[in-house]
């Protein structure tokens, strides 16, 4: 087989090893409607339970699970990885890459959104499932309160999806920005891959939030730490780390749908999409602004009066935006030779349905309503509205677009529309007469007939049958179209963005020959040999024939990144279960590690394209400032969480009472001492000395070992005197703070294990400095925080 032939689609070998952007696409899409239906099942249950007074047919654990479940799912595990199928699949193809930038670590992503979710389901089977709402609300989630297994293992989850998410975010970041085809500006990219690029920003500041919160859970569960079940922290603390997150997260879910629709409305209309330097700057708006509105979810939490008329007002600021996008819209299908193709149907649907979902939020961004409206069900609708509503029934427009260019093959038609009709009818039918129990509370598993609520929950009973019977039409006419469908064709849609200009589906290198883009806008194509020089190169940066010991390894298949996520998955088992399958776990972790590093991947990498605003910054140096950026975030919370308590705390050990000052100053030293032989070692790699290259890297990890071993000797003596996890406050704060700090130090010291190893054998010195420069990127950036720690716990 040649290095560039990928095994078949009937081959197993192929979906456990693959890399390639297309084929991570469909395990997203499959794997995602799998959570879809596994959350819908679960909120059929509910429905069932509520759709007539006194029912028995759940009681209230097992209804509670449910509820808790089928909102994370559909939020984490189905909304998002959806959109990101697509994403995987097309924004390669509309910005003219044949890949994204780092094809292994696009695989992993996958890998640990899968076992990610597995985890979620097996809480289940840990006692109980997360019971307090999809929110996890404290105390809650505390080990009073839920002290079964099965959140324990729903955190490890949502650990493992964060990480997922954040490798995902920084791979499409460093692709749109870095390996766009010759001509392809940022004006010229279509409105999905701009939706992505804008979602993955957020995402990247968003997630390390939801990634703080759940460590300071999982340490008060698991370790005694008072973060969440203190007075001084508790539940307000909780609220502020989650909503960070939380309402970001339903832009996050929201923008790909908005792409999606206003991609696929222009192939419809036959006409631009008006306005679409507004829309954008509508969107970017948006992004900004909703990470300035988490405290109107805080309205009845006792929030100062101020600060609640703050977030009030960005509330309302938040809407503007969106008021612009949905004008741009309809005047886009004013006077337009509308075709109603199924993905048109579904587009404008999710307009509808967005405006109602739109409209009955920005009641919630009143004080005085949202005293009257949270906790009932006029929330639960405004919500799916929105994020059902106006995000997956675009995203399912968008699966009827782009199913002929990823199979070849036409959809039913007549069957498709019947799909929209029926779930359209349905859709309303099960929610909008939520809007309606305004004194029905929302987190209640039964009620008595005197209240008066059985039939608007028979009406929604029915209406939730109806909108689940139909997606059964659309997995129908996908099974039946795939097998049977008609040939589609390049472009059945007559479409103008460039996925339509090559082959359904793409050839395995997606463009026969490298599309080139018009001042205007028009693609071209020349000659491959005149517009591309094609080098082989790992995803360290280190081309393949720099090096003697460089060996070919073929192209888009690697089982590592499958390795590394089962690796990952069976640590997280063994955390909430039992120490020797976190021990397998572990060494199955450094064995993938190991075997990724040695591993020679080949990454065709153009040598023409388009990369503004960042031309002389080479592309793993932009992916490290993207990652290190997300670090930057989840200290932060960390810190915010120690401050906030303090601030709230009656008294706090003085100066030099509890933490040592020696220790810290000397730690202190230390690291900063590491930073300055960091940029030595760099210094002498790009002076070609090996001698000094190689002692710069050995004191630096000296140094590391020095940080670390001075830690566990402070870490000792705490415990000695009695100062422990839960302690208190101060102890909790210290302990996690600086123990999240000192992982990151031991990360650091593995890599540099790394980089002496391979630098003893001659690397880094022969103008492929890359790697140690990236290194001292992350390493000054551990440095740094340090440099904030010191004063916050032992000058302070």
């Amino acid at each position: 087989m040649s290095e560039d032939t990928l095994p078949p689609y009937s081959s197993i070998r192929r979906w456990l090893s693959t890399t390639d952007h297309k084929d991570i696409g469909i395990l997203y899409l499959v794997t995602a409607l799998y959570f879809f239906v596994a959350a819908g099942i679960l909120a059929s249950l509910m429905r069932i339970q509520l759709f007539s007074p006194d029912n028995t047919f759940l009681v209230a654990t097992a209804y509670n699970q449910a509820v808790t479940v089928h909102g994370l799912l559909m939020v984490l595990w189905f909304l998002s990885p959806f959109a990101f199928g697509f994403a995987n699949y097309i924004v390669p193809l509309q910005i003219g890459a044949r890949d994204l930038a780092f094809p292994r670590l696009n695989s992993m992503s996958y890998w640990l959104y899968l076992f990610s979710g597995i985890l979620m389901l097996m809480s289940f089977f840990g006692g109980s499932a997360p019971d307090g709402g999809w929110t996890l609300y404290s105390p809650l989630t505390s080990s009073r309160y839920s002290p079964f297994l099965g959140l324990n293992l729903a955190a490890g989850g949502v650990v493992l999806l964060v990480v997922s998410v954040t490798v995902s975010s920084v791979n499409f970041i460093v692709t749109i920005l870095h390996n766009r085809a010759p001509g392809m500006k940022l004006r010229h990219m279509p409105m999905f891959t701009w939706s992505i690029l804008i979602t993955v920003f957020m995402m990247l500041y968003s997630f390390p939030s939801l990634l703080a919160g759940v460590l300071m859970l999982f340490s008060d569960r698991a370790l005694g730490t008072l973060y969440f079940s203190s007075n001084e922290g508790g539940a307000i603390l909780w609220d502020h780390i989650f909503w960070f997150f939380g309402h970001p997260e339903v832009y996050i879910v929201l923008f790909p749908g908005i792409g999606a629709a206003a991609d696929l409305l222009p192939a419809f209309t036959r006409r631009p999409l008006f306005g679409k330097r507004l829309i954008l700057m509508s969107l970017v708006v948006a992004a900004v602004v909703s990470f300035m509105v988490w405290g109107h979810h805080m309205f009845l939490t006792g929030l100062n009066p101020t600060v609640a008329k703050l977030f009030t007002l960005t509330t309302v600021a938040v809407s503007l935006p969106f008021d612009v996008i949905v004008i741009a819209v309809i005047h886009s299908l004013v006077r337009s030779k509308l075709k109603l193709k199924a993905p048109a149907l579904f587009a404008i649907g999710s307009v509808v349905l967005f405006i109602i979902g739109g409209i009955t939020g920005v009641f919630l961004a009143s004080l005085a309503l949202d005293y009257h409206l949270r906790g009932t069900y006029w929330v639960v609708s405004h919500f799916h509205y929105v994020m059902v509503g106006g995000s997956v029934m675009a995203l399912f427009g968008a699966l009827y677009y782009w199913f002929p260019k990823i199979t070849g093959k036409m959809y039913h038609e007549g069957l498709a529309k019947v799909h929209f009709l029926v779930s359209f009818i349905g859709f309303n039918l099960l929610y909008f007469p939520m809007y309606l129990l305004l004194d029905m509370p929302r987190r209640v598993f039964t009620y008595g007939a005197e209240t008066g609520w059985g039939p608007w929950n028979s009406v929604i009973g029915l209406g939730g049958m109806i909108f689940g019977l139909a997606q059964l039409l659309m997995f129908a006419n996908l099974f039946r179209s795939l097998r049977s469908g008609a040939p589609a064709g390049p472009n059945p849609w007559n479409a103008s963005s460039l996925e339509w200009s090559t082959s359904s589906p793409p050839p395995e290198n997606s463009f026969e020959h490298i599309p080139i883009i018009s001042s205007q806008g028009a693609i071209q194509y020349a000659n491959e040999s005149k517009t591309e020089q094609v080098s082989k190169q790992d995803e360290i940066g280190k081309s393949d024939n720099d090096h003697p010991r460089s060996l070919p390894h073929e192209s888009h298949l690697s089982y590592w990144p499958l390795i590394m996520a089962v690796g990952a998955f069976t640590s997280f088992l063994g955390v909430a279960t039992i120490l020797p399958i976190l021990f397998l776990g572990v060494a199955l972790v450094f064995v993938s590690i190991f075997g990724y590093a040695k591993e020679r991947f080949i990454v065709h990498d153009e040598s023409q394209t388009e990369k503004w605003p960042f031309g002389g910054v080479p592309k793993l140096k932009l992916g490290v400032w993207a990652f290190l950026a997300s670090e930057v975030i989840f200290f932060s919370v960390l810190m915010s969480a120690y401050l906030f308590v303090r601030m709230n705390s009656g008294a706090w050990p003085a100066v030099g009472t509890v933490f040592s000052i020696d220790h810290g100053a000397t730690n202190t030293f230390i690291l900063l001492t590491s930073s300055f032989t960091a940029v030595l070692a760099l210094s002498a790699a790009k002076a070609g000395s090996r001698k000094g290259l190689l002692s710069g890297l050995v004191v630096t990890l000296g140094l590391g070992l020095v940080f670390l071993f001075n830690k566990g000797l402070e870490w000792a003596e705490l415990f000695q005197h009695g100062f422990t996890f839960g302690s208190g406050l101060p102890s909790t704060a210290y302990f996690i703070t600086t123990g999240a700090h000192g992982f990151h130090v031991a990360a650091g010291i593995i890599i540099l294990f790394y980089l002496i190893a391979r630098a003893a054998r001659g690397w880094y010195v022969k103008g492929d400095h890359h790697a140690v420069e990236h290194f001292g990127l992350y390493w000054h950036l551990v440095d740094i925080i340090w440099v904030f720690l010191f004063p916050l716990f032992y000058l302070m």
